[in-house]
C-alpha cells in the first residue's frame, strides 16, 4: 500500500497571502487590464502554491518574456506559468505561445511543464484542449478563481514527470468545489533525494 499525503508549504503561501494583499491596498486604477493582470497572476500564485506545493515567484510584466510565474516543483521540475485574465476564454493560439515559451525557457537538462492559468467561470474548448493534449511539450492546464484552485490537468507529457501524482475534486456540505492533490511517497522521495 502507497502512502500518499499533500504537501503544504505554509510559510511560503503566507509570504505570497501577504503580497497579495499589499498590492490591493494599493491606490490603482482597478479598471485598468494591467491591475486586472497583475491582481490575477498574484492570486493564480497564492492558489498553485496553497493547494499543490509549488514554490513560484511572480516574475510578470512589460518584459516578462511570456512568463508571469516560474518556480519548481518536487526540486527537479521547473514550473513557467502563463496567466491569461480575458474575458473571451483561452484559444489554440495561447497554447501554441506557451508552448514556445516554454521551450524557449527550458534545457535538455531539465524538466519543465508550462501552465496556462485562466479564471474558471471559462472551459477549455475543443480546440484548446486539442492543442493541449496532442502537445510533445509538457504542458499543464489550471482554472482559478479568487485564489481558489478549481481544475488543474496535465497532457501525457508532463504526467511522466508527475507518475504519482492524483488530481481529483472534492465537494464541502454546501455543494463547493475544490482541487485535491494527492502525492505519492515516490514523487516525494525523488524530492528528497
Amino acid at each position: 500500500m502507497t502512502l500518499h499525503r499533500i504537501i503544504r508549504r505554509s510559510i511560503s503561501t503566507a509570504d505570497k497571502q501577504s503580497q497579495l494583499a499589499q498590492f490591493l491596498k494599493q491606490e490603482k486604477d482597478v479598471t485598468s487590464t494591467v491591475y486586472r493582470g497583475t491582481l490575477f497572476e498574484l492570486q493564480t500564485l497564492a492558489s498553485l502554491e496553497q493547494n499543490t506545493g509549488m514554490s513560484l515567484q511572480h516574475v510578470g510584466g512589460k518584459s516578462d518574456g511570456g512568463i508571469d510565474l516560474r518556480g519548481h516543483w518536487f526540486n527537479d521540475i521547473h514550473i513557467l506559468v502563463q496567466c491569461k485574465n480575458i474575458k473571451g476564454g483561452c484559444t489554440p493560439e495561447h497554447i501554441r505561445q506557451l508552448m514556445g515559451t516554454t521551450v524557449i525557457s527550458s534545457n535538455k537538462r531539465t524538466k519543465t511543464i508550462g501552465i496556462l492559468s485562466t479564471i474558471s467561470h471559462r472551459h477549455f474548448t475543443r480546440d484548446v484542449l486539442s492543442h493541449f493534449n496532442a502537445s510533445s511539450i509538457p504542458l499543464g492546464l489550471a482554472t482559478v478563481q479568487d485564489t481558489n484552485l478549481k481544475s488543474l490537468m496535465f497532457n501525457r507529457k508532463a504526467q511522466a514527470f508527475l507518475n504519482g501524482l492524483t488530481i481529483s475534486s472534492q465537494f464541502d456540505s454546501e455543494g463547493n468545489e475544490s482541487v485535491y492533490i494527492d502525492i505519492s511517497s515516490s514523487l516525494t522521495e525523488k524530492k528528497s533525494k
